[in-house]
């Protein structure tokens, strides 16, 4: 489905969960955020300008001091702009030496205000050589949730896709599946399931390694002893092509029930901003009374 540009940024509510049982440990958090999508022209090409705000753990601002670092330094990676097909597939970042500039800047300003010490400029230095070369910065941010989920093409039916989604500390899953659609009225509804292609060896050394289990041990996990599933849904605009709502359920578990895995993400359509992007660096959004809920 081809998707046409739209004037005004487009506001969507992101919420992100996972829960994992490693053992005898349970562990869960939720992570919200706003991203802002609005849409540039430039020398004939489709480009998306991404700004993201109100970033929230468990509903509440980071409370850890390194944690604030490493979401201030995220931060400072918007507004960013990705160039994309007329399939909203991912193509580019353009202008990239420019952005990498900016962050450099913009991250040196909040270590400059807010933090001291050595473990921060350290970490200010791991970030620029993981965002060194634009394909660095690719492959930094498809390690993302969000990203994975918004650029996953699932608006036609297909009887064979793939799908990659990394796991927490275990690795990466690449699951094959279908996709099905169904049009009612000026809506289109997508739907993807999936299940793993091929379970990797370094996905279950690592596993093993999480959980401190022994080889050769009646508790260690091969590929037979584990179970996973991806549900990716989507919800469009059959007209115009635009995004209402987007998510994905992805769930590996051991058949031991030692392990269980489980994230979800939701990208839901939430309001307009009636502002005008000028440009990237001089935009930014706040959600107020001004904003008009579609």
């Amino acid at each position: 489905m081809q998707v046409k540009d739209w004037k005004n940024t487009r506001i969507y509510k992101v919420n992100h969960t996972l829960e994992v049982k490693e053992r005898s440990q349970n562990k869960q958090s939720r992570i919200t955020f706003d991203m802002g999508i609005g849409c540039l022209s430039k020398e004939g090409s489709i480009q998306r300008i991404f700004t993201k705000e109100n970033y929230r753990i468990n509903s509440q601002l980071p409370n850890d001091h390194h944690i604030r670092l490493v979401c201030d330094l995220e931060q400072a990676l918007y507004p960013l702009v990705i160039e994309v097909s007329p399939y909203e597939n991912y193509e580019r970042i353009p202008a990239f030496g420019l952005w990498k500039n900016d962050w450099w800047k913009k991250s040196e300003e909040f270590l400059k205000n807010k933090y001291e010490g050595d473990f921060a400029e350290n970490l200010r230095n791991q970030y620029r050589e993981m965002m060194e070369t634009e394909e660095k910065l690719k492959q930094k941010i498809q390690e993302e949730a969000f990203w994975r989920l918004y650029f996953l093409g699932i608006s036609e039916e297909q009887k064979e896709k793939s799908c990659r989604w990394n796991i927490l500390k275990a690795g990466t899953l690449y699951f094959q599946g279908a996709v099905q659609t169904e049009i009612k009225e000026n809506e289109v509804f997508s739907r993807y399931t999936g299940i793993p292609e091929l379970w990797e060896d370094n996905f279950t050394e690592n596993l093993n390694r999480l959980l401190k289990i022994k080889k050769n041990t009646p508790l260690f996990l091969t590929a037979e002893k584990l179970n996973a599933d991806c549900t990716v849904t989507a919800h469009w605009e059959k007209n115009t092509g635009k995004l209402l709502a987007k998510a994905a359920d992805v769930k590996v578990y051991s058949i031991d029930q030692e392990y269980s895995y489980s994230e979800k993400i939701e990208i839901n359509f939430h309001s307009i901003s009636m502002r005008e992007i000028t440009h990237p660096r001089s935009f930014s959004f706040q959600l107020s009374e001004k904003e008009e809920d579609i």
